[in-house]
């Protein structure tokens, strides 16, 4: 992407002013063109959406947390802070986790959630624990597929059926561990993520191996059965090309899905809890309404694996 310093700075005045949507769009593909006005953005308390801040430097980040140590900045540039995921970031929140400072009482969420909003958090030791990859590919219609005749990686019915309702789940992703070292480790084994494109509109849905887990909590309401609920008709994608950065997918559009990268939340990030280990589940991916459903589609199916503990689990956001 190629933007003049004019132009830059012309999108940095609008988001300030009250729309940051065409400065999100340089964001996803040049975090390093936006990271000079950070402080700026942070100043002006355009703090949603957290994907501004991907690629913050380390001297804003230093910046940010003398702000939050001497009460000088608002609570809101914790999620800022997270959302850049710098070490001194990291270090930071290791620091008000194990002494919490006054305001961490005014957080709308635990303060060892906020790394949420930047792909990681501590682990029990203080550590950093990535909750997303570095490499994220394209989800794409097969026929446009990087590799013709490789087959799909996501869409269509699968064996296992809905625990509740009956329906045949949905593959989502089918994919082996190894496209996603960084998160999954270098072993190979495949993962699949699937759904029940009803009951998961409505809940989290675990899934292990394909099939409904045992698991699963169900919900008051599960929608209306004489609503009709079919399977897509389509929605059979492949692996694309590798996309520009972990950042640069997108919930809201038709092509944004993706296998890894960060997730681009439409509300608060929800990274699901593993009801077996209780560890937060890592991101592997997301499939978009518009892929699965085509134009009438919408919102988001978020996609996540223990390695673990073997199970998967997709959560549906819209707006």
């Amino acid at each position: 992407m190629e933007i003049s310093e004019a132009e830059l700075r012309r999108l940095v005045d609008i988001a300030v002013e009250d729309d940051p949507t065409e400065l999100l769009e340089v964001a996803r593909v040049r975090p390093d063109l936006v990271a000079p006005f950070h402080l700026r953005l942070a100043e002006a308390q355009v703090w949603w959406p957290a994907d501004l801040y991907h690629g913050m430097s380390e001297e804003t980040a230093a910046e940010l947390v003398r702000r939050l140590d001497d009460g000088a900045g608002p609570v809101g540039l914790v999620h800022v802070l997270a959302a850049g995921g710098t070490e001194t970031a990291v270090a930071a929140v290791r620091q008000w986790t194990a002494e919490p400072p006054q305001w961490a009482a005014e957080l709308p969420i635990p303060l060892g959630l906020v790394g949420h909003a930047g792909g990681w958090e501590l682990d029990p030791s203080g550590r950093r624990r990535a909750l997303a990859s570095r490499y994220a590919t394209e989800l794409v219609p097969v026929a446009a597929a990087r590799a013709p005749g490789a087959g799909p990686v996501s869409g269509g019915p699968l064996d296992g059926t809905c625990g509740w309702c009956g329906l045949r789940l949905w593959r989502l992703l089918e994919v082996d561990r190894a496209v996603l070292p960084d998160l999954l480790g270098g072993d190979t084994g495949q993962i699949t993520v699937a759904t029940c494109v009803r009951c998961g509109c409505y809940t989290t849905l675990f899934t292990e191996a394909g099939r409904f887990a045992a698991e699963n909590y169900r919900p008051e309401f599960l929608g209306r059965d004489d609503d009709g609920w079919d399977l897509p008709e389509d929605g059979v994608l492949g692996l694309g090309e590798p996309r520009p950065t972990p950042f640069a997918a997108s919930a809201w559009n038709t092509g944004g899905s993706t296998v890894g990268g960060m997730p681009e939340w439409i509300q608060d990030a929800g990274y699901p809890a593993c009801p077996r280990c209780v560890r937060t589940m890592p991101f592997v991916g997301m499939v978009t309404g518009g892929d699965l459903w085509g134009e009438l589609g919408e919102g988001c199916h978020y996609l996540f694996h223990d390695p673990t503990c073997g199970l998967s689990a997709a959560v549906y956001q819209q707006s």
